[in-house]
């Protein structure tokens, strides 16, 4: 009896422990892993930092996250990372994120290339997205190469 009590309660500390690796699916929670995959795939990273007592960032994650459009777009052209405030306060304190639901979009060096605070439609924050996205130089092994004359 006590090995299945003490099983029992392994795994629920087991389910404990790991519930904050768990993520949206398509989402990852650690940045640094969001940087390396970034320099992988030549995207942009995402970065939604939310908290669970959010109503806002609640709805985001319903109204623009879950949404045809988002997801097309975000696996064209995304590293989706979510980050948890209250569990990551050095991140909170390094980008100065003040509110939630804060949305930042990165480069594959971390270096900050747009920001959306608060909760968004869709279609703005789609535009947003977009935005970011033209702000964005071309990688380098993306340019096309000038023909050379002599």
């Amino acid at each position: 009896m006590r090995i299945w009590l003490f099983v029992g309660l392994m795994l629920m500390l087991g389910l404990a422990v790991s519930y904050p690796a768990l993520a949206e699916e398509g989402w990852i929670t650690s940045l640094d892993d969001g940087l390396k995959q970034a320099k992988d795939s030549n995207k942009l990273i995402l970065v939604d930092f939310t908290a669970t007592w959010c109503g806002w960032c609640k709805k985001l994650q319903t109204d623009v996250f879950e949404k045809d459009d988002f997801l097309k777009y975000a696996q064209e052209k995304l590293v989706l990372v979510s980050i948890d405030a209250d569990q990551n306060r050095s991140l909170v304190d390094k980008y100065a994120v003040e509110g939630y639901p804060t949305i930042l979009v990165l480069n594959a060096v971390g270096e900050k290339v747009h920001q959306i605070v608060g909760y968004m439609t869709l279609e703005k924050f789609m535009f947003e997205l977009k935005e970011a996205e033209s702000k964005t130089p071309v990688p380098v092994s993306e340019k096309k190469e000038e023909p050379k004359t002599n």
